[in-house]
């Protein structure tokens, strides 16, 4: 019934980011801008002072790094570590403390040992001894007196064989560079790596279809047709009917559809198919509707059940009397058949509507009555369309799965869940109903990508029929024209020359005769 649902498609989520790349810009600067503004205004101005001294080492190799082997190197840079933990050891920071608290009363050991920082100068046994905060004299003073204390006792620690000062720290006359653009950019890539995760969490974690591929990979089931859902008006229903005036486009998605659904019935002995969907809201009525219109213009003779005796929405697209007796009438043996077919709602189409509200309506369809009315309903139609209601909110077109070819299952785009229709699915194989088909129905119906969206439009404008007539129609146009030409033309000849007005021939005055 199903394939493997949990499949990551790696295009489709690149294609998932790139539709929402403008969260990462946002977010990149978001980021950017939180950074930047705190290097700027929120951090504290620092300065640092610097200071240097040489350790020779009992180990010869590590005196003269030229002729240093990997292994001393490692040894090397671990003994700075180990200076490290010395210089910071609360012995040092103690005697540290004790010559700065005459000039800086108050300050503490463990003040003056987050300020420290050691560092081998370019992998020699050169250390650079540094301390940073925001008053460049106090930097100064700490450096100093580190540099003093310290090389006493690295070498009673380490056993180092001597350390000398080499240089002294001066008193910093520039603060440090915060560097607000560099942080400003770092900033801005946690801001992108976060939404991305963002992104892929949401991506993982989302169950809804979102095109009609999702439909092939997760489902065995065909696609029938993928259908555009027009525009129109919540409140107006009958705004997304099929017209002869639709788009040449959504003509076409429902003539495949009904040619698809008729070439499925080809060898069954029904002729009645149920469309529904597994929840509500996924256009299953507006697609019934329009399959009905599409199979009347395609020459069948069709008749369209409103079979959702709950909640009918026929009467809103067709705009016909909702106190219209329908199929709950002829179950309960109120009324006719004859008497309640609403007869050429369109050309070969008629509707048979719900009618009154029945408390059962379950046990009404699943009534021999429904058995025998849908083989008289067959004998007078060539295809039968019941608008049902969703599988998975009542059993109602469950009751019906012995009786009719099979069914039509409406997936709306963004709309549908794998987990619902997993379990629509899985009710419809339990009573034995035979799903021909899906229907994907979706504003961005994207099929063929770039092709499409280059291609396709000009293709559906070029066979508009009714956007181009045909050569004879043409040809007399034409004619029309050219002999409507002529006149105009001889009109402004003959107002540019005026006729000639005939001579009176004046009497022949001749010689008299001489006698």
């Amino acid at each position: 019934m199903e394939n493997n649902v949990f499949r990551i498609d790696l295009f489709k989520l690149i294609r998932y980011v790139l539709k929402r790349i403008w969260i990462l810009i946002l977010c990149a600067v978001i980021g950017f801008g939180v950074r930047y503004w705190n290097t700027t205004h929120r951090m504290p101005t620092t300065y640092t002072a610097s200071g240097t001294m040489y350790v020779y080492n009992s180990n010869p190799n590590l005196v003269n790094y030229q002729y240093a082997t990997s292994m001393d190197l490692d040894s090397a840079v671990k003994l700075i570590d180990t200076y490290m933990i010395v210089v910071k050891s609360n012995k040092v920071m103690e005697v540290v403390t004790d010559r700065l608290a005459a000039d800086y009363p108050g300050i503490m050991p463990g003040f003056i040992a987050s300020s420290l920082h050691m560092s081998s100068v370019s992998e020699t046994g050169v250390v650079s001894v540094s301390s940073t905060t925001s008053d460049p004299k106090l930097s100064m003073d700490i450096t100093n007196a580190v540099l003093d204390v310290a090389p006493e006792e690295l070498i009673r620690v380490v056993g180092a064989g001597s350390v000398e000062v080499i240089d002294y720290a001066m008193e910093p006359m520039y603060e440090d560079n915060r560097r607000p653009v560099y942080r400003g950019m770092l900033g801005a890539v946690v801001g992108v790596m976060l939404s991305g995760v963002i992104l892929l969490l949401l991506f993982l974690f989302n169950r809804r279809i979102t095109d009609s591929k999702d439909l092939t990979d997760a489902y065995t089931f065909p696609v029938l047709a993928s259908i555009k859902r027009t525009k129109g008006s919540e409140n107006n229903p009958g705004a997304f009917l099929l017209t002869d005036l639709s788009p040449l486009e959504l003509l076409e998605s429902y003539a495949k559809l009904r040619m698809n659904l008729l070439y499925s019935l080809v060898g069954k002995k029904s002729r009645s198919v149920v469309i529904t969907s597994a929840i509500c809201g996924e256009g299953k009525s507006t697609v019934a509707a329009n399959l009905a219109v599409s199979c009347a213009q395609g020459g069948k003779k069709t008749l369209l059940i409103e079979g959702d005796l709950r909640r009918a929405c026929q009467r809103d697209i067709f705009q016909y009397d909702k106190h219209s007796k329908g199929l709950s009438e002829i179950l309960a043996g109120e009324s006719s058949l004859q008497n309640c077919i609403l007869r050429n709602v369109r050309e070969n189409l008629d509707i048979l509507p719900a009618g009154a509200f029945p408390p059962n309506p379950a046990e009404l369809l699943a009534s021999d009555t429904m058995q025998k009315l849908l083989e008289e309903i067959e004998g007078m139609y060539d295809l039968v369309l019941l608008d049902m209601p969703p599988i998975n909110i009542v059993s109602d077109p469950l009751a019906l799965s012995t009786q009719v070819a099979g069914c039509l299952f409406v997936i709306r785009q963004n709309y549908s869940d794998h987990r619902d229709i997993r379990k629509a699915l899985i009710s419809a194989e339990m009573t034995g109903m035979n799903v021909m088909g899906f229907v994907f129905y979706g504003e961005k119906i994207d099929e063929g990508g770039y092709y499409r969206r280059k291609y396709y439009k000009s293709y559906y404008s070029k066979y508009d029929y009714r956007k181009h007539p045909s050569e004879d129609v043409v040809q007399t146009a034409q004619a029309a024209q050219v002999q409507e030409s002529q006149q105009q033309t001889a009109k402004l000849r003959n107002a540019a020359s005026p006729a000639e007005k005939p001579r009176k021939r004046k009497p022949h005055r001749g010689r008299k005769k001489t006698h």
